[in-house]
């Protein structure tokens, strides 16, 4: 019975998520395309990580949960080859993706955990203390 909810609930989650989609609207057009460009260039822009680099997220390209918007991440490798995101949905963000930076990082409980990025979503951290 409880599996019969879930998936009902599920359908009606998936619904949304289609007609929110499909009724988006742009009430800027200009000011979004620019907004396009800039975070596709954002995208683009390649950076040498190093083992033992800390990284952040670059602005607008967040699409895990964690780590948070400016939380820092140290640099465990970069991946030769990447690791493939193994999602079989083509309709999700995940398809495909490679999955090149290995980082780590504190969680709530002060653990240190490991996970595995694009790393066309990471930015070196940068700090204004001297």
């Amino acid at each position: 019975m409880a599996e019969q909810k879930q998936s009902a609930l599920e359908r009606r989650l998936i619904e949304a998520i289609k007609e929110r989609a499909e009724n988006r609207i742009f009430e800027d057009m200009p000011k979004h395309i620019e907004n396009l460009k800039q975070i596709g260039i954002s995208f683009v822009k390649e950076y040498n990580f190093t083992k033992g680099d800390i990284v952040v997220w670059k602005n607008n390209l967040k699409n895990k949960i964690r780590p948070a918007y400016g939380e820092p991440c140290f640099v465990l490798d970069i991946l030769q080859t990447p690791a493939i995101d193994e999602e079989k949905s083509a309709g999700t963000p995940y398809f495909n993706e490679p999955l090149d930076l290995v980082l780590g990082m504190i969680d709530e409980d002060g653990d240190f955990v490991v996970f595995h990025y694009d790393k066309r979503r990471f930015e070196p951290y940068l700090t204004t203390e001297v």
